[in-house]
């Protein structure tokens, strides 16, 4: 990331405060880099930590007998997006729920974008392309997000026959005309010019254009949930 990005931005820091309790949800699975944690799972427990709140990390198996636990309520409940359906059910309505990769789209500068492209999944029809994107490149696992998970929760929710393509790494199409609608990745592994030419690259096509993290929130009925601390948004996300 160049020096000169993100001079000021958070990616939680100023929604908390010293002596708040964050409750972060990672789950270990097959796709989970093995012996680490990703890293908005690390710049997000860093920044809690810089912010003098305590964060504590459970897996989605252990979030209920965590919030029993505790003690009180957390200040907020930051989930990997894949396991929104899971969380969803198990934090109180009144506990703040969002997830890395809603912060990490905030933090470089397209959340207003990614909410407001995230309505053309309930556009999608038969037949229509939809392109998945990641920053990164990985070995794929059999219940990968990007080329099983989401096309599967998009095709549950659509109930549409859909084509998905995908892209990782530096590759990204130029010509994306024949998309309907681009799902990016957090974009954690890219600098924010680069996530800035992509989205700008969608917007200048007429390609709507969201991530991981908000369509995900979207296909699981707590899009409106997931960005309400965020008081910029307020009235702009629609539930699918």
């Amino acid at each position: 990331m160049a020096p000169e990005e993100n001079q000021g931005r958070r990616l939680v820091g100023e929604l908390i405060d010293a002596g708040d309790f964050v409750l972060l949800v990672v789950p270990i699975d097959k796709a989970a880099p093995k012996g680490r944690l990703i890293l908005p799972q690390q710049q997000t427990i860093r920044d809690i930590l810089e912010a003098g709140a305590i964060s504590v990390v459970v897996k989605e198996t252990e979030l209920k007998d965590a919030l029993e636990k505790l003690g009180t309520k957390p200040k907020m409940v930051i989930t990997d997006s894949q396991a929104f359906g899971k969380v969803k059910d198990l934090v109180p309505r009144e506990v703040p729920l969002t997830s890395f990769s809603i912060l990490m789209a905030r933090y470089k500068g397209f959340l207003t974008d990614a909410v407001r492209g995230a309505a053309a999944i309930r556009k999608l029809r038969d037949g229509d392309r939809v392109l998945i994107s990641e920053g990164c490149t990985h070995h794929r696992q059999c219940n990968d997000i990007g080329t099983v998970k989401i096309p599967r929760l998009l095709k549950k929710t659509t109930g549409k026959d859909l084509e998905i393509s995908t892209s990782s790494g530096r590759e990204f199409p130029e010509d994306l005309s024949p998309f309907r609608l681009v799902i990016h990745c957090g974009g954690c592994m890219l600098n924010e010019r680069e996530v800035e030419f992509r989205r700008d690259r969608a917007k200048a096509q007429g390609v709507p254009f969201t991530n991981y993290g908000i369509a995900l929130a979207g296909m699981n009925g707590i899009l409106g949930r997931s960005i309400e601390m965020f008081p910029e948004l307020k009235g702009i996300s629609q539930e699918f």
